[in-house]
């Protein structure tokens, strides 16, 4: 009860903002067919039906009814009949746009987000209801127990970023650690499955493949190298209606994956016109620029419509050069540690220190000579060079990308609506890499040998290519199609049925050209020659690792680095899913609902690739191949239980389950419980417990196990290690078990406050996790991750010597120039069920809106609180708690922001908050605070017209110094490197 009782400091409650959304307006008449009942069901149907978006409060339409529609009306017309005597009034508010509510509230009317000149960010803020089922929930209507925020295409375009992804990773329960463009990049991912520098979401930092990501509520195939969380980049911004985030585990509604949360982004269903949008924005420091254009096309009849959009988008690179946190690894500037590696140009001799018996650097090359006639004399012991290892990289990519996307919807029958979608998306990313390294190994046979001690012997040399060849780029492209059909039919007693057949497919593909090839290398440097590569040192020329300058031969730098990968990851999923809902028996308090359905769904993976990097002709790898079906079936029952004075529902109970077969590893059955109580009209108290779990991805089953040599940061500086890499195919599922709390509140002193509290808390067990590969940075040096860890001294040990020899011969291991004295330890880094993850927290929201300077001033706050992220890695080590900690979630992250608005002009702030951190060793690193600034106009005589300004960053604060081992002055699990951004956008409609 810990949590329950740090939460209640907090504030209560917002309260459940109902919203119906479909897509523009219908000018003519449409067929209708909604029967007599509950107001809120009726404006339901119409809704569906008319393709208008309805907005309107619970409490304005509860208790309310309405009459039938039959016949050909337009939406005007309909409402008109069904608001007669009810006392509430309809204010269009954008041509596509209805908000309902009180006569008395009507002379001054307050739109909601959509195309109206007047927009207040209540959406922003606040949960919100699908027009036809809660996402969370297969059940039409009625109250979620689970804590939902929805965030329309209004305020995602006020956020400032240029796409669904950016803006969703800068709300306060995201944590952009994983899966994102610039972790990828910096390093800062340790999971490492970004090939394509892609963006996806990540709820609570519970990981992106612990969030369940939908499209118009229906899943799509994974990206990355192991297929195991959607990219959200391909998606075109201009198509999205809404974003709606379940903040609560819901596998028993949606199966695997939906542990943290679920997020699902509803495209737009209809549009009558043309739409074209215009985005530019650049960095005021210089790099990066964006460019954006979106047109939107779409046409209605009767009864039917179509939709086409396209998007296509050019971001350039930023490179660690155009930013002083980023420039060069040497830290003390900022008061931190010099992070540049040995692996240096000039390079560094490496020797076994006699006073530790440790082998290192110990002897470094001297600079600005050819190295032609170097003797031992030149050289000192102790003297070392040190080079940026990300010198001249690209910390954010080059991304283009084209996007369409098309959809039909047609009612055949007043009963029966036919549809169908497709959404293509490509994206290429360049991106400079890191300059190459290796270790040398260099014997007398070169003709530029030199030995600081004067020994013959064979020695090797930790060397950076940054001096002699230039950062090879590397070309990671993104290919993501979805398409489905679908059938809707109302169902006699008011039931609905729905069924969908869908496909989804994602292709990434990789291209790094320029890196070294270690067996030219090797004859560069005087080995034995190989006949079958082009390259002979003896005609070709020597490779000098001794100079202090760029001095080796043009033909010798480019058959050492004539090296390449080529990669290929194909994801599909096939899905087949039907199922029905409506009311079951009536019951005192109303009718209980029931929800019934199942899914099957095939799930493929496959990578295909081929490499030069170290065998003299290019060579396939390895290729991965698995598949999977997976069925299920579900169940949901929704029954109010107490009733007010009035007769409506005051207590409701709502329980799920779900049962799916995975034909690879097993069943899972997970039940979800929810309760809401309404204890005054004001006030709403709900709760929720539940279980879920996720299944393994297939590449972790399926991938091939192997070693291969990094280098880690260790107590005294790089150290060299072998990991333990690859898949295990007796891996089980992950499973957890939620929990939440929460209460909404609106006084009706004050209608126009609403507040809103939520307090949850989400336990893993057996979790599927690499402990080690998620904190490569310290796990050489934080104890926790001891068991993952086995230290070697070759230089000293023979049983370390033999045991590090044996695995460079294992045909498992991947090619390496390291010698066998050079390697420190080996980590293990494979996939396994391991541990316990506990964390819990607090969400607050609110917003407060009032008449001020003419016009509408609107207030709103949200801000999440962590109060545990505690990690325990293995059953028999203990608990730690990383909340606060660098590259870990932050204790709190908070986004305040004004709003005002008058007739065609708005103008708001917002401030963005994140607590301060403490690195492993106890640093305290500070807070950080960042403000936005939007200001916006519509002609008063073209609503079709407006203009959009955003500046992110607006005083441009640099993110906190840390003192990172990767070398960089933030942290990129939590600091944007870009500064100060500025963005026009103009939007013009016909």
């Amino acid at each position: 009860m810990t949590v329950l009782r740090r939460a209640a400091t907090a504030a209560s409650a917002i309260p459940l903002l109902m919203a119906l959304a479909a897509t523009p307006a219908l000018a003519a008449p449409a067929r209708l067919s909604i029967p007599a009942g509950p107001l809120d069901q009726a404006l339901f149907a119409l809704a569906r039906q008319s393709g208008e978006q309805l907005l309107f409060t619970p409490e304005s339409v509860r208790g309310r009814t309405s009459p039938a529609v039959e016949g050909a009306y337009t939406t005007d017309e309909a409402l008109s009949l069904l608001l007669a005597g009810s006392g509430l009034t309809a204010t269009r508010t954008g041509p596509s746009t209805v908000v309902i509510q009180a006569v008395e509230s009507a002379a001054q009317p307050r739109p909601f987000d959509g195309e109206a000149p007047a927009q207040p960010p209540e959406t922003a803020v606040v949960a919100t209801l699908d027009e036809v089922r809660v996402t969370g929930s297969h059940i039409r209507g009625g109250d979620s127990a689970s804590p939902l925020r929805v965030f329309d295409r209004a305020a995602l375009e006020r956020s400032g970023h240029g796409s669904v992804a950016s803006a969703l990773n800068a709300l306060p329960q995201m944590f952009a650690g994983q899966a994102t463009e610039g972790t990828q990049a910096t390093r800062a991912d340790a999971a490492g499955s970004n090939t394509t520098f892609a963006t996806s979401v990540n709820l609570r930092g519970l990981g992106p493949s612990a969030t369940l990501v939908l499209i118009n509520g229906r899943r799509v195939s994974g990206a990355g190298s192991k297929g195991e969380f959607v990219d959200l980049s391909t998606i075109p911004t201009v198509a999205v209606e809404r974003v709606e985030i379940l903040l609560d585990g819901a596998s028993a509604v949606y199966g695997s994956d939906a542990v943290g949360g679920v997020v699902n982004i509803v495209l737009r269903k209809a549009y009558d016109g043309l739409e074209l949008k215009l985005r530019a924005g650049t960095a005021t420091a210089g790099e990066p620029q964006e460019a954006q254009l979106g047109v939107t096309f779409g046409r209605r009849w009767s009864g039917g419509s179509l939709l086409a959009v396209y998007e296509g988008s050019r971001r350039t690179a930023l490179n660690a050069a155009d930013r002083a946190i980023t420039a060069s690894a040497d830290l003390r500037r900022f008061g931190g540690s010099d992070r540049r590696e040995t692996f240096a140009f000039p390079g560094n001799i490496v020797g076994v220190d006699p006073l530790t018996g440790v082998s290192g650097p110990r002897f470094g090359i001297p600079a600005g000579q050819t190295g032609v006639a170097l003797t031992p004399s030149d050289f000192t012991a102790g003297v070392l060079n040190r080079t940026t290892a990300h010198e001249g990289m690209d910390i954010l990519p080059d991304q283009r990308q084209h996007t369409g996307y098309l959809a039909v919807r047609q009612e055949v029958a007043p009963w029966l609506e036919l549809s169908a979608d497709a959404r293509y998306g490509y994206r290429r990313a360049r991106a400079l890499q890191p300059p190459s390294t290796a270790s040398l190994s260099v014997t007398p046979a070169n003709p530029f040998f030199v030995s600081p001690t004067g020994s013959t012997a064979p020695q090797q040399i930790a060397y950076s290519f940054a001096g002699e060849l230039p950062n090879t780029p590397s070309y990671r492209h993104a290919e993501s199609f979805t398409a489905t059909v679908a059938a809707d039919a109302r169902l006699p007693r008011d039931w609905d049925a729905g069924g969908y057949l869908a496909y989804s497919r994602e292709v990434d593909t990789g291209d790094l050209y320029g890196t070294i090839n270690s067996a030219i290398l090797a004859e560069a440097l005087g080995g034995a020659d190989r006949p079958e590569t082009a390259f002979l040192a003896s005609r070709d020329g020597y490779f000098n690792p001794y100079t202090g300058l760029a001095a080796n031969r043009p033909a010798v730098l480019a058959a050492i680095s004539s090296g390449f990968t080529t990669t290929r990851t194909a994801a599909e999923v096939y899905t087949a899913s039907l199922q029905a809902d409506g009311p079951l028996f009536a019951l005192p308090a109303g009718e209980a609902k029931l929800a019934v359905g199942g899914q099957a769904r095939r799930e493929e993976f496959r990578t295909a690739g081929y490499s030069f990097l170290s065998t003299p002709s290019p060579a396939a790898s390895t290729p991965i191949q698995g598949d999977r079906t997976v069925l299920g079936a579900f169940a949901e029952l929704r029954a109010p239980l107490l009733s007010d004075r009035e007769g409506r529902p005051a207590l409701e109970l709502s329980l799920a389950v779900r049962a799916e077969d995975y034909s690879d590893f097993g069943r899972s059955i997970n039940p979800k419980a929810g309760l809401v109580w309404r204890p005054a009209e004001s006030l709403r108290l709900r709760a929720t417990w539940g279980e879920s779990f996720r299944a393994p991805t297939l590449r972790d089953l399926r991938a091939t196990t192997f070693n291969s040599a990094i280098n880690l940061p260790g107590a005294s500086g790089t150290a060299l290690v072998m990991t333990r890499q690859g898949g295990n195919p007796d891996l089980g599922p992950e499973s957890a078990t939620s929990w939440t709390l929460g209460a909404d509140w609106t006084p009706s002193v004050l209608p126009d406050l609403r507040l809103g509290a939520t307090v949850f808390r989400t336990r893993f067990r057996d979790r599927i996790d690499r402990p080690a590969a998620s904190s490569l940075a310290t796990v050489l040096t934080d104890a926790r991750f001891a068991p993952f860890v086995q230290r070697l001294n070759p230089a000293t040990s023979a049983a370390d010597l033999a045991l590090i020899r044996q695995i460079l011969a294992d045909p498992i291991t991947r090619a390496t120039t390291f010698p066998a004295e050079s390697f420190t330890a080996i980590v293990d880094i494979r996939m396994v069920n391991t541990g316990v993850l506990e964390v819990s927290g607090l969400d607050l929201n609110g917003s407060y809106g009032r008449d001020a300077w003419g016009g509408r001033l609107t207030l709103a706050a949200d801000a999440t609180r962590l109060f545990d992220f505690a990690q325990q890695l293995t059953p028999s080590s203990p608990k730690t708690d990383v909340v606060g900690q660098t590259t870990r979630p932050p204790r709190l992250r908070a986004r305040l922001s004004a709003d005002w608005r008058r007739e065609a002009w708005s103008l708001g702030l917002a401030a963005n908050h994140t607590s301060g951190f403490r690195d492993p060793a106890g640093v305290r690193i500070d807070s950080h605070t960042t403000y936005d600034l939007q200001a916006g106009w519509t002609a008063k005589t073209d609503p079709g017209l407006s203009l959009r300004l955003t500046v992110r960053n607006l005083f441009d604060e640099a993110p906190p110094f840390y003192d990172s081992p990767l070398g960089f002055a933030y942290d990129p699990t939590s600091g944007d490197p870009v500064g100060r951004f500025v963005a026009l956008q103009l939007t013009r409609s016909w």
